[in-house]
């Protein structure tokens, strides 16, 4: 069928899915009139676009080239115009001033971090898989699938956990789950068996699962329920637009060390290249942690 099949079988199931949910789901929350702003969606587009892509390319043709730097230049000016028009419009495209308030603007950061160290390494593994192990797309597959299953597991039952134990402890505990695994990946080598590659992916996605929605419902709950749904889209779209950045940031660094160690490490060198991002994911995963020991707090 060709690769392109798969987006056709994606174009089928979003059809159906499209289908369901309009015959299934109703209105929750009162239906407001609104207009579309075309010009701040036009600005968020040339923004968070021109951020992401100026940073893709920096790993391949640098950050002072028109590749690299124009559009991360452009996309950064047109951000902070875009943010300016937000906060003076009554009726915001996403209002950013809801980031005023303090725990709404910690699960935003956090579930950004989340999505920048989650993306990252799931690019990353089907390329140990693959370009360095040199195995077929098949084995890859079979490698991150049960991580996949572990974030599908865990994901229903995350909800209850944290309306039991709140957030504070859930947060704290799946960030340091998403530290563990992420330095075991740092420690993979040519040699390494696939099965323990998988074992911490499943440690990573377990992390993953458990942290996605508590943060979203956390953050959510924190602000004015007629804000709840500006807030949803804001951090929604915000760690979304961090997974697109921790891609290109991700692969980058692998890319320019494993460049430049080539002489010294020879055929390990993109080896050593995915080493490195694996260290830089687990800085993220740290940052996560420090994030919920420091930034939380729940009242008694």
């Amino acid at each position: 069928f060709g690769w392109k099949s798969i987006f056709w079988v994606a174009l089928v199931i979003m059809a159906v899915s499209f289908v369901i949910s309009s015959i299934v789901f109703d209105d929750v929350l009162e239906l407001q009139d609104k207009k579309f702003d075309v010009i701040s969606f036009v600005e968020s587009i040339v923004a968070f676009g021109g951020i992401t892509l100026g940073i893709g390319n920096i790993s391949s043709f640098g950050l002072i080239s028109i590749e690299g730097g124009l559009p991360l230049v452009v996309g950064a000016i047109v951000c902070v115009f875009f943010m300016v028009r937000q906060s003076t419009l009554e009726k915001p495209f996403l209002d950013v001033r809801i980031l005023a308030n303090w725990k709404y603007a910690v699960s935003v950061i956090a579930s950004m971090v989340l999505y920048l160290v989650m993306m990252g390494s799931s690019v990353m593994m089907p390329l140990y898989v693959q370009s360095v192990m040199g195995y077929s797309a098949v084995v890859s597959g079979l490698v991150t699938l049960p991580g996949s299953l572990a974030t599908a597991i865990v994901s229903p039952f995350a909800g209850n956990l944290y309306d039991r134990m709140g957030i504070k402890k859930i947060f704290v505990a799946g960030s340091a789950a998403l530290v563990i695994g992420n330095i075991g990946m740092y420690f993979l080598t040519m040699s390494t068996p696939l099965w323990v590659a998988a074992a911490f992916n499943v440690i990573r996605n377990i992390a993953i699962g458990s942290l996605m929605m508590p943060l979203l419902t956390w953050g959510t709950s924190n602000v004015h329920p007629t804000k709840v749904a500006d807030a949803s889209s804001l951090l929604t779209s915000l760690r979304t637009i961090a997974g697109s950045i921790g891609s290109a940031v991700f692969v980058g660094i692998m890319t320019v060390v494993s460049t430049a160690s080539a002489e010294v490490y020879g055929d390990n060198a993109m080896m050593h290249g995915m080493n490195v991002s694996f260290l830089w994911m687990t800085a993220g995963a740290v940052v996560l942690f420090l994030i919920s020991i420091f930034a939380v707090r729940e009242k008694k």
